[in-house]
């Protein structure tokens, strides 16, 4: 018990050195022209670059990724595998809906077809969930994408820069700064020094000779 806040305060240093690399790749991405996603053999992981999919069109229907929250609203990510001019595969995300919005129809002649290269969307889900390549998931099936639409694939996603109405665009920016994970992992480090203090103090007493 006496070493959780320690493991947390880790927790929250590791996250928070994630985010400062994010910020980082982000704020060197931001003022760099986009460039054409072209599959290549040694593709380089999703690095936040700025991507154009010229003479790209949809492959297939829209997945909808659940329990993807917008601040405190909870909502879908629309995410839709696009085949891209030179043949391979990737997946698109179009926008952000909140719960409740049906999806409406999306004109994909009428997209603006930029955006940044981003990480898959990482979820936790439970024992159960869903996972699957179109509707309503709870997780993204890429062997199941992978089987459905064959080619070469591009890790990651490309996040639209800008989403058609009434989509909102899912941001690129973390939702926490670097800098409220370092005060997490402060707290917890002060929380777990009072907890060690507490427990030495009380075994000093406990070994002390009783008047």
């Amino acid at each position: 018990m006496a070493v959780l806040p320690f493991f947390l305060a880790a927790w929250q240093w590791q996250r928070a050195q994630e985010k400062t690399e994010l910020l980082r790749s982000l704020t060197s991405a931001i003022g760099v022209p986009p460039v054409s996603l072209i599959y290549r053999e040694a593709s380089p992981q999703p690095e936040f670059s700025r991507v154009a999919l010229p003479g790209a069109h949809p492959a297939g229907p829209v997945l909808q990724l659940e329990n993807s929250y917008l601040g405190e609203v909870k909502g879908r990510r629309m995410l839709q595998p696009w085949r891209l001019e030179d043949g391979a595969m990737a997946l698109v995300d179009l926008g952000w809906l909140a719960d409740g919005v049906p999806l409406p129809d999306i004109d994909s002649q009428a997209l603006t077809l930029r955006g940044h290269w981003m990480p898959l969307p990482r979820h936790f889900v439970l024992p159960g969930a869903v996972a699957g390549v179109e509707g309503r998931v709870d997780a993204i099936d890429m062997a199941a994408l992978r089987q459905r639409y064959p080619g070469h694939w591009h890790q990651g996603v490309v996040v639209l820069e800008h989403s058609p109405d009434p989509l909102r665009h899912w941001p690129v920016l973390p939702e926490f700064m670097p800098e409220r994970h370092y005060a997490y992992a402060a707290q917890w480090l002060l929380l777990g020094l009072l907890l060690l203090l507490s427990l030495h103090t009380l075994r000093r007493r406990s070994h002390e000779p009783r008047r």
